[in-house]
């Protein structure tokens, strides 16, 4: 969610965005009579127009999205957007780009074309809770236990509470593999049975650290069924969507019969065209991501929230408890943005928002709830490329209307003194630890911290490298820029706890050793080597093999099996992660499972390696050099049992 400046910044770059919004022909504002025309040139349908809006207070607001959206859009490879921004109680702009169904024509429209809003959708769900709570049902301090009909295993003295799982700290690992996406007509298990199938290990203590949670939400929405006993999906509909007027959002999957013909289709690049894909089934999890959503229907979600609840003489809530769901819940330190009630803050140059991002495989989404400025900020992407659009765009809005200049802050010239205590390689709590999912921290690197010879820290990861100043205990700032990072000491004996400011619900720890670059990737590296070596010489040398002694060739053979087993495995893993990196979370491939037969096998024909090298290393026929060899041929064979064993690859266990 990185927030940096944009392109059309200023009067000039802003020009050259507007004039690649009329070279790249998407659609322009639905209001505006060139776009019309030039649709009616290309015989597009026309969808239908959009309510009137008053005259945006923000000068140049029009101009300045449509420039910025059709530059990423043409940059960046973008099929369809979707944008509303409400400023003082009206909606000042909405507008769609691109086409919702390329096969029939339709253009993007923001009153009535749906977009998956993925993880935006978390705000609905968090709301539905505090009803809950004011009208007396749940209590955000009892064990989460009371209100379910399975147990949350007690891996912690203390329960898990609604207050913790609004703040992302109930402590759950990450998970997903096989399960949280699915394509349609392919549907996930009932909340109800995914809630008590997929229960992700307790890594943390409640209410230490901030770790976002898909399945706590996901539970959160279960809660809210229990107590009230009406579907979640139809709860959401009776007691948000119809006060506010929602016509155009539901948490339905599939859509019905009404909204499906809205829906913005998927697209993906297929051989340089693009081609239609699935309709995204998050139902086993639905309350953590299913709602799609026109712009202007999330245009009146902001309003009501900007307007503590109310909206048209209707009121989902009191004043009272919106403004409680918007206030800090969890922080790592109170001198940085946290959690609030689910909404998480953000500061955008001085100014505090509230909201939540959301991503699918296929769209992208960011709202931001304003209320010093009584502003609200709603876009949605699909794409499948990446979010780096959504990331911007909310901060690029503020940049330009609200603009706030870096102050620079002189380093402290005794720095070098304390900035070991922040150096390491550090690791994000969301991730899993006690199922094959674990192999994925494969893939991802860690966020290394490195002191500089200005007194200041080299931060790598997740953005782009960045340097930071320290302005306070355990506090810095961006020497650049507004963002900044903190650490804190949880165990009392040294900075063990990180986070970035823009990233409240992702807390990090120290990277445990095993998982370091040294054992993740330089000695698995040099294994394969090894492995790899002894595959390629019995191709050369097999005649020679075959003519030693049998003591020898015993050795030979046991190493050469073992070698291919664990070659073949890695080789096998990488095609996997790489091929199937995309449909990973919609079920677990065959060659995955295939795959991790080979490990099984491993292990008995590196013990049989062992042994034969055992046997055979007090004999003097048995030279130093091949002594050395097969020893470290042998070495590696056991460090990647342990490799295997560390990264839970011994077996199939995917879910617990």
């Amino acid at each position: 969610m990185q927030v940096s400046h944009t392109n059309c910044g200023n009067a000039f770059s802003s020009m050259l965005c507007g004039l690649a919004l009329l070279i790249s022909g998407a659609s322009a504002p639905l209001y505006a009579q060139e776009a019309q025309e030039a649709q009616e040139a290309q015989e597009i349908q026309e969808a239908p127009s959009a309510p009137e809006m008053k005259q945006d207070p923000l000068p140049g607001l029009a101009p300045y999205i449509e420039g910025t959206i059709e530059a990423q859009m043409a940059l960046e490879d973008i099929q369809a957007v979707t944008v509303s921004v409400v400023k003082d109680g009206e909606v000042v702009y909405a507008n769609g780009f691109g086409m919702q169904d390329i096969e029939e024509g339709i253009a993007v429209n923001p009153e009535t074309s749906l977009f998956r809003i993925g993880s935006t959708s978390k705000l609905f769900t968090w709301l539905a809770v505090m009803q809950q709570v004011e009208r007396g049902n749940l209590d955000l301090d009892t064990d989460v236990n009371e209100y379910l009909d399975f147990d949350i295993p007690a891996t912690y003295e203390e329960p898990i509470t609604l207050r913790h799982i609004l703040s992302h700290t109930a402590g759950f690992e990450d998970g997903g593999l096989g399960y949280l996406i699915h394509s349609y007509p392919d549907k996930g298990p009932e909340l109800a049975v995914a809630m008590e199938k997929y229960i992700p290990a307790r890594v943390n203590p409640p209410g230490e650290v901030s770790s976002y949670s898909n399945y706590a939400t996901a539970l959160a929405g279960l809660i809210v069924q229990n107590v009230t006993g009406v579907p979640f999906n139809q709860y959401v509909k009776e007691n948000l969507f119809d006060p506010l007027g929602m016509q155009y959002a539901s948490f339905d999957e599939p859509l019905s019969d009404e909204l499906e013909p809205h829906m913005t289709r998927g697209y993906k690049r297929e051989l340089g065209i693009w081609k239609e894909q699935p309709f995204e089934m998050i139902n086993a999890f639905g309350p953590a991501g299913a709602v799609s959503a026109s712009a202007l229907a999330m245009a009146k979600f902001m309003q009501a929230n900007l307007n503590n609840g109310e909206l048209n003489g209707n009121r989902i809530m009191s004043a009272e408890t919106m403004e409680l769901a918007h206030s800090k819940l969890f922080s790592s330190d109170p001198r940085v943005n946290g959690m609030a009630y689910g909404f998480y803050e953000k500061t955008y140059n001085g100014f505090r928002v509230v909201g939540h991002g959301g991503d699918t495989m296929q769209f992208h989404t960011d709202m931001a709830v304003d209320k010093e400025n009584n502003l609200g900020i709603f876009v949605s992407y699909m794409t499948t490329v990446s979010n780096k659009a959504r990331n911007n765009f909310v901060g690029q809005i503020y940049d330009h209307f609200f603009p706030d200049d870096v102050e620079p802050i002189e380093p402290p010239s005794d720095f070098a003194e304390r900035a070991g205590k922040y150096a390491g390689s550090w690791t994000f709590w969301r991730r899993n630890v006690s199922t094959i999912e674990k192999m994925f921290g494969l893939l991802s690197g860690g966020i290394d911290v490195i002191p500089t010879e200005n007194n200041t820290l080299l931060v790598t990861g997740p953005y782009a490298p960045r340097q930071f100043v320290e302005v306070g205990e355990n506090l810095f700032r961006q020497v650049d820029g507004h963002d900044r990072i903190v650490f804190s000491s949880r165990s009392g004996e040294g900075i063990d706890t990180f986070y970035f400011e823009s990233l409240p619900f992702m807390g990090m720890q120290r990277t445990p050793t095993f998982e370091s670059g040294l054992f993740k990737y330089l000695v698995p590296g040099i294994a394969l080597l090894f492995f790899l070596h002894a595959i390629v010489s019995w191709f050369y040398k097999r005649k020679d093999y075959k003519q030693r002694p049998a003591a020898s060739k015993s050795l030979t053979y046991s190493s050469l099996f073992m070698s291919i087993a664990h070659f073949a495995f890695v080789v096998l893993l990488a095609v996997v992660l790489i091929g199937f990196a995309d449909s990973l979370y919609r079920g677990v491939p065959f060659l995955l499972k295939a795959a991790l037969v080979l490990p099984l096998l491993s292990i008995p024909l590196t013990l049989w390696a062992l042994f034969r090298y055992v046997k055979r290393f007090g004999e003097e026929t048995f030279t130093v050099g091949r002594r050395i060899y097969y020893g470290l041929l042998v070495l590696a064979g056991v460090f990647m049992c342990y490799f295997y064993f560390y990264w839970n690859m011994l077996g199939w266990n995917y879910y617990s």
